[in-house]
């Protein structure tokens, strides 16, 4: 017979499984939380990522055909584009018109988790 002063029990106590189960589940559960938060902001990035090659591309078509470019507006949901011309004069330049150039303004908006985001990219480009 043994007695049961000194010594320890084999096993492991209800109440130590309890908790063990409940950290094990508050773990599991933090994990899936950041998962799910992680997906949503790649999901934004993959939007941003559409809205400034868009926006790229824009630029890049006025900029070829700058003595046409004209502004405009353009909606490939869910990202939507804007983008204004304008061609210096006088009021630009301090000796003379400057028919080489046109400035470009491009705003894009597309949805993010807080809702609408709008992007503007600005260039001088040069005609050919």
């Amino acid at each position: 017979m043994h007695s049961s002063l000194g010594t320890q029990p084999r096993g492991f106590a209800l109440v130590e499984l309890i908790v063990a189960l409940l950290l094990f589940a508050i773990g599991g559960l933090a994990l899936a939380g950041t998962s799910a938060l992680i997906g949503r902001a790649l999901n934004v990035d993959v939007q941003r990522e559409r809205a400034a090659r868009l926006a790229s591309r824009r630029i890049e078509i006025l900029s070829s055909a700058c003595h046409d470019a004209a502004n405009g507006i353009q909606v490939a949901p869910p990202i939507n584009s804007e983008w204004t011309v304008t061609r210096p004069d006088a009021g630009w330049t301090v000796t003379r018109p400057d028919a080489g150039h046109i400035y470009v303004s491009e705003s894009v908006s597309y949805p993010s988790s807080n809702g609408r985001r709008t992007d503007i990219y600005r260039t001088l480009a040069v005609c050919p």
